[in-house]
């Protein structure tokens, strides 16, 4: 038998690394998701807005004040959506960037099962060996005597 116990504080370690990586993702993606409906919300603005304005251009010519406050509005909206859109994208590449951690800690935490668990077939193994020894002593020891 070891008398550390290197490898379970180590496999310790690494599932508890792997529990805090597997909380940030779940934080990550929550983050993902928030951040695509606020893109969505803005995207429904500015289709709800361009119907509007092709409403009130059907029903008539409109003054110049008020093209030019739609054409404001617009592109004001319009580059809402792409900031949000950088903002997304930003958060999804964070996203997968964490879910490759993710999988790097679970690799790492196999590895150490596996070490483990050959070290218990190892100590096991050895512990066979010293009772096979020591029944072996036995039973000389009492053809000897």
């Amino acid at each position: 038998m070891r008398k550390n116990g290197t490898i379970p504080k180590l496999l310790k370690l690494k599932d508890n690394r792997k529990k805090e990586i597997e909380l940030e993702v779940k934080r990550a993606s929550d983050k993902v998701d928030r951040e695509k409906m606020k893109l969505k919300v803005l995207e429904k603005d500015l289709t709800d807005s361009l119907e509007f304005f092709h409403e009130k251009n059907i029903e008539g010519p409109m003054d110049v004040d008020s093209v030019n406050s739609y054409y404001d509005f617009f592109s004001r909206i319009n580059g809402r959506i792409g900031e949000q859109k950088k903002i997304h994208d930003q958060h999804k590449s964070d996203l997968q960037s964490l879910k490759n951690n993710l999988l790097d800690a679970h690799k790492d935490k196999k590895v150490f099962e596996i070490l483990n668990e050959k070290e218990i077939r190892q100590d096991l193994r050895e512990q066979r060996n010293c009772e096979q020894k020591e029944a072996d002593f036995l039973a000389m020891t009492r053809r000897l005597k």
